[in-house]
């Protein structure tokens, strides 16, 4: 397990092994979360693939059905 020191601005540097480990390039993404217990986690994620849950969709739909009714509204005025 390697030290990593929090620097200004909320920067860390990850020793190179991980990096490597993980497969990761200049540019990638990380998802990150913390737990009850304070532990930070960070997971690459490949956000070009990334598909929305099935109740994200649904919302997204929501909103678009709202807006769309909404903006017929306005224009029958």
């Amino acid at each position: 397990m390697a030290l990593v020191r929090f620097r200004r601005a909320a920067q860390i540097r990850l020793p190179q092994d991980i990096p490597e480990a993980a497969h990761l390039k200049e540019g990638d993404y990380l998802e990150e979360e913390v737990t009850e217990s304070g532990t930070i986690l960070l997971k690459p994620v490949n956000i070009a693939r990334r598909e929305p849950t099935p109740e994200q969709e649904a919302k997204f739909l929501r909103v678009v059905d709202q807006e769309r009714t909404a903006y017929a509204a306005e224009r029958r005025r």
